[in-house]
């Protein structure tokens, strides 16, 4: 039965997640992000928001993750709405130092993020091989950069 739900989710989140290949975001610093900009890199976009604390207690593994991993690009994208500013302060306080890209409610369902935090893994070839709702760590990661998920 888990077997069968499981693949039901899957089928059920790829046409969503279809439209995530081509993003483009813009971070707070201004610089513009894309699957065809990280090129040969590994990307994780990291959808949070500075209200949810699930989402909060990742944010270390994943600047740790982004610090130990130079064949890997985290994005954050905050969907608070907030200003870039503001956005941009909270992560800094927090001391992220990955890109942090301050965006929307329509922005997440580019990438079909059901809730928060949702992080959504793509390989050195940009095709999108792993999506997880819920928080992750950075073992979690690395396993499947190690497994070429």
């Amino acid at each position: 039965m888990m077997k069968r739900f499981a693949i039901t989710m899957a089928f059920l989140c790829l046409p969503a997640l279809a439209g995530a290949s081509g993003f483009s975001l813009t971070d707070t610093k201004g610089q513009t992000h894309s699957l065809a900009s990280h090129a040969g890199q590994w990307v994780l976009v990291n959808l949070w928001a500075t209200w949810c604390p699930p989402c909060l207690s990742e944010l270390p593994e994943l600047e740790a993750l982004s610090k130990s991993r130079p064949d890997l690009v985290v994005l954050g994208l905050a969907v608070d709405g907030q200003p870039a500013r503001r956005v941009a302060q909270f992560a800094e306080k927090l001391g992220v130092t990955y890109p942090v890209i301050a965006g929307d409610a329509a922005m997440a369902q580019q990438f079909g993020a059901k809730g928060f935090p949702t992080s959504v893994l793509f390989n050195a070839s940009g095709q999108q091989v792993w999506v997880k709702e819920g928080p992750v760590t950075r073992q979690e990661i690395e396993g499947l950069l190690s497994r070429g998920k």
